[in-house]
């Protein structure tokens, strides 16, 4: 599976934040059961990098709630749960380090979180054990894996009548302003990129959203989808530089023939960033399902 650095992701954490679909996710809090103390609301986060995705959930979702952070890197693991703790702290919850697990206790939920290093793209989700009744969520994820992949995922969710909750699947829609020329040819061969093999086999890319709307009504999940689009405007310079550094990256890689008017892009377009005048809207799709 392909890696990502923990800074990326904590630079890009906010900007998820800001984009992600409030109004799936207070519909899915109705759909699923709250957790007690008896009986937590178990979740299973799957490519949980340095914790983003809990972090976003675990407040809305709310009551006693069993976490386990499912991902490749061990890295990131342990800066999910060192970054956990310092958010939980500033939130005034109450935080105890058990084992490889944190507890935490907050006005609005309750929980135990930790982490699990596995490789999900190799072991194709074989041997993971997902919770009966409880939730399947993902970040950033669904548009790096292939169709078998997202089949197989699908099938476990029914077989445990696992609730789901997909955040931030990219789409291939990305509008830059002011525009450039060669707007649409860079975007075309990032767009590429994102359908080659990421470790899972050649990925779905930016049909991914479609894909997993489709693949879990098909085996009865009520499934509702929502934009949640990053609007990435002129302050954010860091940001904008980042995403335009890996669009050409990806370009490159995909079509190094093209070296000359995509490096002149790249150029062009951190004038304008470095100008105050750019924006940049990147098209993705939260979804959640329920049986």
């Amino acid at each position: 599976m392909s890696g990502f650095s923990a800074d990326w992701l904590s630079m890009r954490e906010p900007f998820d934040a800001a984009a992600r679909a409030t109004s799936l996710v207070a519909e899915l809090r109705r759909r699923i059961p709250r957790g007690t103390s008896a009986a937590p609301l178990e979740v299973v986060d799957l490519g949980a990098g340095a914790g983003s995705n809990f972090r976003y959930l675990a407040t809305r979702l709310g009551g006693e709630q069993r976490w386990r952070l499912i991902d490749h890197d061990r890295a990131l693991l342990d800066a999910a749960l060192v970054t956990t703790q310092a958010w939980a702290s500033a939130r005034n919850a109450d935080v105890s380090p058990v084992g490889a697990e944190l507890t935490l206790h907050a006005t609005d939920f309750a929980c135990r979180v930790g982490g699990e290093p596995r490789d999900l793209a190799h072991n194709a989700l074989g041997g993971l054990a997902l919770p009966t009744g409880g939730l399947v969520t993902a970040a950033a994820l669904l548009d790096l894996v292939s169709t078998p992949w997202l089949e197989t995922l699908a099938t476990r969710c029914k077989a445990a009548r696992a609730a789901v909750c997909f955040a931030l699947t990219y789409d291939g829609r990305t509008v830059c302003t002011p525009d450039e020329p060669e707007d649409a040819m860079a975007l075309d061969l990032f767009n590429r990129h994102q359908r080659l093999d990421k470790g899972f086999g050649p990925a779905l890319g930016p049909s991914a959203a479609v894909a997993a709307e489709h693949e879990f009504a098909k085996f009865g999940f009520r499934v509702l989808t929502e934009r949640s689009d990053w609007d990435i405007g002129p302050q954010h310079t860091a940001m904008q530089h980042a995403l335009l550094d890996g669009w050409l990256r990806a370009a490159l890689e995909v079509a190094p023939e093209h070296t000359t008017p995509l490096t002149g892009w790249h150029r062009r377009r951190r004038i304008h960033v470095d100008a105050g005048r750019s924006r940049l809207v990147v098209g993705h799709v939260d979804l959640v399902g329920w049986l």
